[in-house]
């Protein structure tokens, strides 16, 4: 068994089963949501829950300590890249430094990156310095109370949140040419698992599958996979694109994704 605490702020889509797998690994797991009804929901499912909002000038929830009496935190919430003045983290870290918690994993986004029309990688220093995650993930990385390491997601699938829908709404696929960068929930579960259990901190990690087939390659098979119409390809005449390297994480880690191929995935039509 783990003796390990992990508090994780953000229990949606990816922090609620994510939490079930760690508790599954033996660690003692509290949830944190900013909904009432998402709250009411991880009660229902038997999760230790907390109500906590995350605002640039305030943390409101009255159980915001008991929360981080934990040794890791793990920040799965989408900085508010609204709040341009202040970073969104700022009313946090103060809670952060007085608390027990010695390291934190922060979930960000490859699209930190510019499209630079090649393959883009953790250690190049080319990212878009402007840009919101980018400012928040510096901004935790530079603490000297905890240790942080930084994973940049590519796009996030699996479960309700299926790559054949993504172009319903709008019904056109724009530069259809662009290689896609995509990544299954159940290998974000599989890799912060490994961090954790390898004391992978201090680090930045790009997370995404092997391989980038075209949009107009990927997103009719999507489509067509769970019976719907594939939206209308458009070429466009320039190329606009980034291929998210994931060498790093598989080569430090010695790790294989679950789904390295997602293509081959949907052409299954084993959807998970």
């Amino acid at each position: 068994m783990q003796d390990k605490t992990i508090s994780i702020l953000g229990g949606g889509w990816l922090g609620s089963p994510l939490a079930e797998a760690l508790e599954n690994k033996g660690f003692i797991i509290k949830v944190s949501t900013a909904s009432k009804a998402n709250y009411e929901r991880l009660i229902e499912e038997g999760k230790n829950a907390f109500q906590v909002k995350i605002q640039s000038a305030s943390v409101t929830g009255n159980t915001v300590q008991s929360f981080l009496e934990a040794d890791i935190l793990i920040i799965n919430i989408t900085p508010n890249r609204d709040e341009l003045e202040q970073e969104q983290f700022a009313s946090l870290l103060p809670l952060i430094e007085a608390s027990t918690i010695q390291k934190v994993l922060f979930v960000s986004s490859s699209s930190v990156y510019p499209n630079v029309n090649r393959s883009v990688s953790e250690t190049e220093g080319i990212e878009v310095k402007s840009h919101h995650l980018y400012r928040s993930e510096q901004f935790l990385s530079h603490n000297a109370h905890f240790e942080t390491t930084v994973v940049r997601m590519a796009g996030l699938i699996g479960g309700k949140r299926h790559p054949g829908r993504f172009f319903q709404r709008t019904g056109r696929i724009k530069n259809a040419n662009a290689p896609v960068n995509l990544i299954h929930r159940a290998d974000c579960i599989q890799i912060i698992l490994q961090i954790i259990e390898q004391d992978a901190w201090g680090t930045v990690f790009n997370a995404c599958s092997d391989t980038h087939p075209l949009k107009k390659d990927f997103y009719p098979v999507a489509a067509k996979s769970i019976g719907l119409e594939a939206a209308k390809i458009e070429i466009g005449t320039d190329s606009d694109f980034k291929i998210v390297d994931n060498q790093k994480i598989k080569r430090q880690l010695q790790l294989e994704l679950i789904y390295p191929n997602l293509l081959e995935l949907l052409k299954t039509g084993n959807w998970v």
